[in-house]
């Protein structure tokens, strides 16, 4: 009984790790292959843009809160004068104080959309350059995306040395 327990986390174990790409036969010449995604994670510049949008995220959430806060505190004053003013001007001050709510929302998020965008242009800039350059150095005719193929040999993959490029190319990324 033990055995099968051993077996089965055994199994779990491999399950759970990635599978590595198994290879098949030689190269084919002026066929590469490419992980767009693979590349851009691992470059640099990725990381830069990861390390720069959780701070400003951060910073974005925390200027909203206040603004909320600020505008909670004018509903709540609004809510407590409701008695005193004439129900259309209470519903209209509300529907006011509502509305800003709502472009507050749509500014933050505007806002972390336009850095976001901005960094990814940067990056997918430096992806072409790179990929440019890789794509002349290895004499590639094609250029098929490698999460696509069952498997390869790893000698079509310039996958490494478009992220070796692009790190030559985009140390980081400016969000601003």
């Amino acid at each position: 009984m033990r055995s099968i327990g051993l077996f089965a986390a055994f199994l779990l174990a491999c399950a759970g790790a990635p599978a590595a790409a198994q290879t098949f036969g030689p190269p084919i010449s002026g066929m590469c292959l490419l992980s767009r995604t693979g590349a851009i994670d691992a470059s640099h510049a990725s990381k830069s843009l990861q390390a720069q949008l959780k701070p400003m995220q951060a910073k974005l959430s925390a200027e909203l809160a206040q603004q909320r806060e600020a505008i909670a505190r004018r509903r709540q004053q609004l809510e407590a004068r409701q008695n005193t003013i004439a129900p259309i001007e209470y519903q209209r001050q509300l529907a006011t104080l509502d509305q800003q709510i709502r472009n507050l929302d749509r500014q933050q998020n505007a806002r972390f959309i336009t850095a976001q965008t901005r960094a990814q242009q940067q990056i997918d800039h430096a992806l072409n350059a790179a990929l440019s350059s890789v794509i002349t150095r290895h004499a590639c005719s094609v250029v098929m995306e490698r999460n696509s193929a069952y498997g390869w040999n790893n000698a079509m993959d310039i996958t490494p040395a478009v992220t070796v490029e692009m790190n030559k190319i985009l140390q980081a990324v400016d969000v601003r």
